[in-house]
């Protein structure tokens, strides 16, 4: 995929200090693909489902992406890329405990917060629209959407979604 590893490195580092609770990164990520002349939806979608079923945060999806972008170099890239906040945010915190007594403050944090969530739903619904390819792909996905929202054991969803692949 056409991208160079400084700019991938760039890249991964700003969704992912900007990826509050996860998946805050998704907007991120997803334009710079295509600002790259990367399709979103081939790297985006995969990531996402191998981020899901591994082990620790969310936002570890972006080095998942980054594999599919570049291969192990990008995949290195991206673990050094997403160590490089957490220590970031140890200033931004510092600054919060300063100002968190101020109503202007609050309020931006909880304008930040709403800023977020528009902008995963309009990213949300452009990864819907690519992974509906038919009738399977979108019972598959309100299947999912219904096993979150009743919180079925992911174990049960990872079982159904095998019992699905076999059926298929």
């Amino acid at each position: 995929m056409p991208m160079a590893l400084s700019h991938l490195f760039v890249v991964i580092m700003v969704a992912s200090a900007f990826s509050f609770g996860g998946l805050g990164s998704l907007p991120v990520l997803q334009s710079q693909l295509s600002a790259n002349g990367v399709a979103p939806h081939t790297v985006v979608l995969p990531a996402l489902a191998v981020g899901n079923i591994s082990p620790g945060p969310n936002g570890l999806y972006l080095i998942a992406a980054s594999y599919f972008i570049d291969g192990i170099k990008g995949t290195l890239v991206a673990c050094t890329a997403v160590v490089i906040p957490p220590f970031l945010v140890l200033a931004v915190e510092r600054a919060r405990r300063r100002l968190i007594h101020l109503a202007r403050f609050r309020a931006m944090l909880r304008s930040l917060a709403l800023a977020v969530v528009a902008l995963l739903a309009v990213t949300d619904w452009s990864l819907v629209t690519q992974a509906a390819t038919g009738p399977l792909a979108i019972a598959v996905m309100i299947g999912g959407t219904l096993a979150l929202l009743f919180r079925v054991p992911p174990l049960l969803g990872v079982l159904g979604a095998i019992a699905v692949g076999v059926w298929w």
